[in-house]
């Protein structure tokens, strides 16, 4: 089942944002629609997972500036039993990331006070 995480929040005076989500989250990130609001134009914004139970965040979506809605489908780069990443041209070197922990949005450059975000799409696996 698909859930949506919605991390839309408001800026501080500084231009800056944390908006974490409100529980972990165990499943496969799928998609990410990027939610400009009223957020200044040049914001950047950073997506993780934090929190982790191995301790051991990740960034999952960085954008710099992110001026208009958008929709990004985030993938991980596959690896052989080695550890050498396996690159391919067609993308088929790629698969969704599987998250376990919180979802984290750090937004920059926002301008003061206004209001932009992330939703998450994450499939949820049963633990």
């Amino acid at each position: 089942m698909i859930e949506e995480i919605r991390l839309i929040g408001t800026t501080a005076a500084d231009g800056i944002a944390t908006i974490a989500a409100e529980r972990v989250v165990y499943g496969y990130l799928d998609r990410v629609t990027w939610v400009v609001g009223d957020l200044a134009i040049g914001v950047d914004a950073v997506l993780s997972i934090t929190l982790t139970p191995a301790g051991v965040d990740e960034t999952l979506l960085t954008l710099t500036n992110a001026d208009a809605n958008a929709v990004y489908y985030p993938r991980a780069l596959v690896h052989d039993a080695a550890g050498t990443a396996l690159t391919g041209t067609s993308g088929g070197d790629r698969t969704r990331p599987l998250i376990f922990g919180t979802l984290s949005l750090a937004i920059a450059a926002g301008g003061a006070t206004k209001t932009g975000g992330a939703i998450v799409y994450v499939e949820n696996v049963n633990r």
